[in-house]
């Protein structure tokens, strides 16, 4: 994700078009969320090693068609589909970790992967830069060699896992059915409606409007359509109810929904105050965010190193839900003149309780949920990490808009939401004359503590996650 967002500028060039921009990230996470279910009883139904090289060709082929794009809606629909075998490669990760290595030593390796992802988004827009000097079209296709050699490794190197007998007895066509795949048609719109209505709310237009309202009615009837199959169906539903309706199911969703959120909304909200309030330039920006990333890794680790020894992750769950609204709160005094040391202090306490805190989910449906039902726990869990921040995000967006509209007022008469979010911010400041540019600095410096209150206000939910969770050790399950 990281890497596409530093080839933005150049793709709105090329194509001549700022229309799908918001597209070329949120289609590849609406696949995400749309296709985790499906996945999760893929993997408990079909080969693990099969369906992870059919998730893996899928991610390939969107990396190509992406790269290969010829318009910007061609490249919509490449990294849709990009998403379409994320989804799989995601899942099937956590599930090829579980058949590797015992419980009790999963958390290590859950926080390697941790700490892995935080490397990668370290390196990822620098990578992105540096590939732009050839074309844009690279930060795409660099995933394609990386992706061969997964495939490669996975095909020598992984065996054919053994289903339950009742599973290896049916028949192809008894599996599909087991897909569920009605309900995917049904969520999948779904979350297209609202993610439509997201991105258009206080922005292109009123909540009021039927452009808005509509897509949100039409979420609402689907998503009951789709929790109706779910109990029609029962066990052999994408989403059984029986398992949704488990305490550590529900605490791993509502803890990782806030967590995630929060990470991905100041990923996105600090680069605008380092460049615009604090008047850095991007690299400059992309260094000041190496305190949060490379805090987040050591707490990944801690996280697994920690609960691999004393057997427990909630304690590490409780620490970051602790931590975070505190970190969040700190957060929310950033001025356009606080200091630098205030700066690095407290976005790597951020950091910090996110990378503690983040793997405690995954851990706990490992831990809690039966065997045959862990494929299942785990996509809810992946679900909701990438549900979370295609919602927090554009709720984000809306209220920075807004107040910067009501912020910038008297400061440049006749602003909307609609005017900011097609000028851009740089240009807006640019534009100004120097006695205003200070105001419309305080201006955005003020309009950007909704955001962060937004931050906090997720982070402070997710306490509620952390309480709910089960104090079970992961040296007591029997493998």
């Amino acid at each position: 994700m990281n890497i596409v967002a530093t080839a933005v500028p150049a793709i709105t060039d090329h194509f001549h078009t700022v229309t799908h921009v918001g597209w070329y990230s949120s289609a590849f996470r609406l696949c995400v969320c749309a296709f985790q279910f499906v996945f999760g009883k893929a993997y408990k139904l079909f080969s693990v090693k099969r369906i992870f090289l059919l998730s893996n060709i899928i991610s390939i082929a969107g990396s190509v068609l992406s790269g290969a794009a010829v318009s910007s809606t061609m490249l919509v629909v490449g990294r849709a589909v990009a998403g379409l075998g994320s989804a799989g490669l995601f899942a099937g990760s956590f599930i090829i970790i579980i058949q590797c290595t015992p419980l009790r030593r999963r958390p290590v390796f859950l926080g390697v992967f941790g700490a892995a992802e935080g490397l990668a988004t370290i390196a990822a827009p620098l990578i992105g830069g540096a590939l732009q000097t050839l074309s844009w079209r690279w930060c795409f296709y660099i995933s394609v060699p990386t992706g061969a050699v997964t495939l490669l490794l996975t095909m020598f190197c992984l065996s054919d896992d053994h289903k339950p007998s009742g599973v290896a007895e049916m028949t192809f066509k008894q599996k599909v059915a087991q897909l569920d795949l009605v309900s995917n048609l049904l969520l999948l719109p779904a979350l297209a409606s609202l993610f439509l209505a997201l991105s258009w709310a206080g922005t292109m237009y009123p909540w009021s409007s039927g452009q808005v309202i509509g897509p949100l009615l039409t979420f609402a009837v689907l998503l009951g359509v789709f929790v109706w199959n779910q109990v029609r169906r029962g066990d052999t539903a994408a989403l059984p109810p029986r398992i949704m309706k488990h305490r550590c199911v529900i605490a791993g969703f509502i803890f990782i929904f806030c967590v995630n959120s929060t990470g991905v909304v100041l990923e996105y909200y600090l680069p605008t105050y380092y460049q615009l309030v604090r008047g850095y330039t991007p690299v400059k920006s992309g260094y000041m965010m190496l305190p949060i990333i490379i805090a987040a890794t050591i707490g990944s680790l801690i996280h697994g190193a920690g609960t691999s020894a004393f057997g427990y992750y909630t304690p590490f769950m409780l620490f970051a839900s602790f931590i975070m609204p505190v970190a969040a709160g700190l957060i929310t005094t950033f001025k356009i003149d606080t200091s630098f040391e205030k700066l690095i202090a407290y976005t790597a306490l951020s950091g910090l309780s996110y990378g503690i805190g983040f793997i405690g989910p995954q851990t706990a449906v490992q831990t809690v949920l039966p065997a045959e039902d862990v494929p299942l726990g785990l996509s809810i869990m992946l679900f909701a990490q990438s549900f979370g921040p295609a919602v927090s995000v554009p709720i984000a967006q809306v209220l920075f808009t807004n107040r910067l509209s009501d912020n910038l007022d008297g400061v440049i008469p006749g602003l909307n939401g609609t005017h900011i979010s097609n000028s851009g911010l740089s240009e807006m400041v640019s534009n100004v004359s120097e006695s205003t540019k200070r105001d419309v600095l305080v201006a955005i410096d003020k309009s950007l503590g909704q955001t962060w209150y937004l931050v906090a206000g997720l982070a402070s939910v997710a306490i509620v996650g952390s309480l709910m969770t089960e104090w079970r050790s992961v040296k007591e399950k029997r493998e």
